[in-house]
């Protein structure tokens, strides 16, 4: 079982590096979002301000048919 697991986990990852988009059906979609840069924040333990660069960063979008099942 861990080895199938691994293995989609695998296949997620190579097809968001290469389009950025899967699309599971009737469960959700994971896609690349990039973040802009960020030169407000802050370190809260020092306080000091520093750079954050812009990055790419995974989301996940349920699916229509996952929310109604969750909320019933």
């Amino acid at each position: 079982m861990e080895t199938v697991i691994d293995t989609f986990c695998e296949s997620i990852e190579k097809a968001l590096k290469d389009n950025g988009n899967v699309e599971l059906r009737g469960f959700g979609t994971f896609f690349v979002k990039k973040v802009k840069e960020n030169y407000s924040a802050r370190n809260p333990k020092t306080g000091e301000f520093i750079y954050v660069p812009e990055k790419n960063k995974v989301r996940f979008r349920a699916s229509k048919k996952l929310k109604e099942f969750i909320n019933k």
